[in-house]
């Protein structure tokens, strides 16, 4: 019966056009595409390796594997013409296995006005220099659904003085789910980076912060509701002290949970080919870690690239993980580790849909308890990856190693290990594109096998 399904569901929509991961292809300088998707994933175990599932906006469930699935993917891009212009995003999910079931990922509409986004809905978004063949963004990364907000952004860098220096800024309201331990939270979400990049010097460099805040919000079980209005958003905006209506230790420290991270990169160019990237990003945890101090605790990112084409070694990488360092509030007020996406009032941590936002790599062991989450957030690990071309397959090819000692209020008795190998690879065939995609994932968190194919096609409405 289950493979009857599946034949099915493939049959249907191959003859409306085969698609597959949302690789891009000349298709996105039109105005309106449809991208149709259909893959099967098949695993050794009852669940998909590591990386199949994580970092993926939940396209993948926990606990899924062996089913085929099928993505619909309508959008409409910004023209780079038009002063005035619109902007839309609707994307669905829906897989065959022992049942049936579908889910939208992406719900969006936006404006742009000159140098200006205006976006509201929920819309897969990156943050910082990481490389998704890396570990991703540590806090804002996209391994849960997209959380739905309203956000004001600028289109690109914005020059300053001249192009020596140029600023790029974000910023957001959102709302987490009702079922939670603070139920109907808001999301506060920032960041402002600057570039530098001086003239005749073949070098740029850019540092930024990304500022995260969840406030509001009330208890499910004393009903109790955390502080709201224009004066505490006020202070949540500058991850100011609470007022006499707050918490107490939302008076010592900050107004809410307070998380994020400090931005670096430099850039530096070898002639018209190749360029390398830097990037070292660190965490910080509520108002006392805005000052950098915990420069140790983070990722530290380093990678050669091809700069204008696709050889067969376009891209050459590594990451290096560790988030053991965690300090405590200043004064000594609250002092202890700061257990970063873990908090006291906000008993989900930092999660959405139970799901961690930032990197899979912080583990939710307890995911079946969807009103308090413990997030394991002291790791350490290595990724290397590189990417190319091989005459018409592109490919990229990661090993991913990571080790998670619990917290630091409360480690494991035995540590986690997972390493990983994932190798994807895709190519054109009858104006479709192919992707065929395998991880191996071995050590004690879990050893797993898993194969992945995919078709894709666009569909272009109009010019």
């Amino acid at each position: 019966m289950l493979l009857k399904k599946a034949f099915t569901v493939f049959l249907v929509l191959y003859t409306q056009s085969l698609l597959g991961f949302q690789l891009q292809n000349d298709s996105t300088q039109y105005s309106h595409v449809l991208t149709l998707t259909q893959g099967g994933i098949t695993s050794s175990k009852d669940t998909l390796p590591f990386w199949m599932q994580g970092n993926n906006s939940q396209r993948f469930r926990s606990g899924e594997s062996n089913f085929i699935y099928s993505n619909l993917h309508l959008r409409k891009k910004i023209s780079s013409k038009e002063n005035l212009d619109y902007f839309y995003g609707v994307e669905w999910i829906g897989s065959v296995s022992g049942d049936v079931s579908g889910r939208f990922i992406q719900n969006y509409f936006g404006i742009s006005y000159s140098n200006f986004l205006f976006t509201f809905g929920q819309k897969d978004e990156f943050f910082g220099n990481n490389n998704n063949l890396g570990f991703g963004n540590l806090i804002n990364g996209n391994n849960a659904r997209p959380i739905p907000k309203f956000s004001i952004q600028t289109r690109n860098w914005l020059p300053i003085f001249s192009s020596f220096l140029s600023v790029k800024g974000y910023i957001a309201h959102g709302w987490f789910e009702a079922n939670r331990y603070q139920s109907n939270a808001f999301l506060h979400q920032k960041y402002l980076h600057f570039k530098f990049h001086p003239k005749n010097v073949p070098a740029e460099f850019s540092f930024g912060i990304t500022h995260n805040a969840q406030w509001g919000g009330k208890n499910i079980r004393s009903n109790i509701s955390q502080p709201t209005g224009f004066r505490n958003f006020m202070r949540i905006l500058t991850a100011g002290k609470g007022a006499n209506d707050a918490l107490g230790t939302d008076k010592l420290n900050a107004l809410g949970n307070h998380l994020g991270t400090w931005d670096f990169q430099i850039k530096i160019n070898f002639g018209s080919d190749w360029h390398i990237i830097n990037y070292i990003q660190w965490l910080w945890e509520d108002g006392s870690g805005l000052k950098p101090k915990n420069w140790n605790a983070g990722i530290y990112g380093f990678s050669v690239n091809q700069t204008h084409k696709l050889g067969f070694i376009s891209e050459l990488g590594f990451e290096f993980v560790n988030t053991s360092n965690q300090g405590g509030s200043l004064d000594g007020i609250g002092s202890g580790p700061d257990d970063f996406l873990n908090n006291s009032v906000y008993r989900n941590g930092w999660t959405y849909n139970n799901q961690v936002i930032g990197s899979p790599i912080f583990l939710i062991l307890n995911a079946e308890n969807k009103e308090e989450n413990t997030i394991n957030n002291v790791v350490k690990g290595l990724s290397i990856y590189s990417q190319g071309c091989i005459q018409n397959v592109t490919y990229n090819l990661s090993f991913r190693q990571f080790e998670n000692y619990g917290t630091k209020l409360t480690p494991l008795e035995s540590s986690i290990k997972l390493s990983s190998l994932v190798l994807n690879g895709s190519f054109s065939l009858a104006k479709s594109r192919i992707l065929i995609g395998t991880e191996y994932n071995w050590g004690s968190y879990s050893s797993n096998l898993g194969f992945r194919i995919e078709f894709q096609k666009d569909i272009i409405f109009n010019k």
